[in-house]
């Protein structure tokens, strides 16, 4: 019986699975896969002893306000205990003005629920917390040298403490998330974000006439501080002087299994050096079937299509997915309807797919609507017995990925 994380921030609840005897089945974790969660005191001591920069508490000597910037539900993170912690330390230096804004960048809006799944009822009732909105109150700050216009959210920069909140995941186009991503995109404007991500970078739909940036291809868990995208929001993250970061790796529960406080920068490239083997995970070639479950980022399935690289070619691609709120609404790489296909950067189905013969998509939670455009042919069943019924009970050998949302090849 193999354990599958799921239904992330729904109860999480996991799913087992029961392959036939016939099957041949390989389990690929990743290695901080039963890393165990950070102490209460492991926080505090970050935020007291950081990288490269003053203790938090001695940056708010100097006001009496901060704005605290915290990644959405697309990251698996748990920030309440470390919202706690830095809202002590605070309040330790007298400061009592404090609001927290929502790091959704072009990925629509949260409600109440949401932020008190991700920072905790207590948060939620004693502060006020917004989303950010990526098409208006904004402040315009400049361009960076790579002439991306940097638009920020006008309430963060209104606040003399900027303070995120987030942690270092895999990330298909900067390499890793963290650090000053929760900047630009975070809180950053539609324009900013567009520049960036496709004038820089090159992810649009573009792609099928011109490359990537060499630095951003095969990204995802290989680059970092030499990705062009990660050097203009730091140089943007530069230009509001935000003050402090705190990120965090997790495992395949969700929990924070290290954390990384301090610089903007300096923080994250420390947090990166032990990401690097944390979510690193052996992998294999020329599998019938390869099950790729998606979780921590349910709502990004379309990461979790990586490991179709380890099939043989026209093998089977199943893609478990149960995202009770279905895929997020991006407003630069989504789809708009089903004649319109919208995002001013839209994105096409990866080309790691077509190694795949037939991709079987696994949910509870299935829509007419496609979730994400490269399961439009795919066979849609709501259970992992299902699932077996599809392909069959006959002798295979099988790849299984517990998170490949976070889990990386390199």
């Amino acid at each position: 019986m193999i354990q599958l994380p799921s239904n992330v921030w729904n109860g999480d609840e996991p799913e087992f699975f029961d392959p036939p005897e016939n099957w041949d089945v390989s389990v690929f974790r990743m290695k901080g896969d039963h890393a165990p969660p950070v102490a209460e005191d492991e926080i505090i001591k970050a935020l007291r002893e950081p990288t490269g920069t003053r203790p938090l508490s001695k940056l708010a000597e100097n006001g009496g306000e901060a704005a605290i910037v915290f990644d959405d539900m697309t990251r698996p993170t748990k920030l309440e205990l470390i919202a706690k912690a830095v809202v002590e330390e605070l309040s330790r230096a007298g400061t009592s003005d404090i609001v927290f804004i929502c790091a959704n960048g072009a990925h629509g809006t949260y409600d109440r629920e949401d932020f008190v799944k991700k920072l905790g009822e207590e948060i939620v009732e004693n502060y006020p917390v917004f989303n950010h909105n990526p098409l208006a109150n904004l402040q315009y700050i400049g361009d960076t040298s790579a002439g991306t216009p940097v638009d920020i959210n006008a309430e963060v920069m209104s606040y003399s403490l900027k303070i995120g909140l987030g942690c270092i995941l895999p990330h298909p186009q900067y390499g890793y998330g963290g650090g000053a991503k929760i900047v630009l995109p975070g809180v950053a404007g539609i324009r900013s974000i567009i520049y960036n991500h496709g004038v820089l970078g090159g992810w649009s739909a573009a792609m099928a006439v011109r490359d990537l940036h060499p630095t951003c291809q095969m990204a995802y868990g290989r680059v970092n501080d030499e990705n062009i995208l990660r050097r203009d929001a730091e140089e943007a993250a530069r230009m509001t002087n935000f003050d402090f970061i705190v990120n965090t790796l997790v495992n395949t529960k969700r929990e924070n299994t290290h954390v990384f406080a301090g610089d903007i920068v300096e923080a994250q490239r420390r947090g990166v050096e032990v990401a690097r083997v944390h979510y690193s995970t052996q992998i294999s070639f020329e599998f019938d079937v390869v099950i790729s479950n998606a979780y921590s980022k349910a709502s990004e399935a379309a990461i979790a299509t990586w490991p179709s690289l380890c099939l043989k070619h026209g093998g089977t691609l199943v893609v478990i997915c149960n995202s009770r709120t279905g895929q997020v609404s991006h407003y630069v790489h989504g789809r708009w309807g089903m004649r319109k296909k919208g995002g001013y950067l839209y994105l096409p189905p990866p080309d790691t797919l077509k190694k795949a013969g037939r991709v079987v998509f696994v949910s509870k939670y299935q829509e007419k609507q496609p979730w994400l455009e490269i399961y439009e042919d795919a066979v849609r069943v709501k259970t992992l017995e299902e699932m077996i019924e599809v392909i069959g009970k006959d002798r295979k050998r099988v790849a299984v990925f517990p998170d490949a949302t976070i889990q990386k090849p390199f």
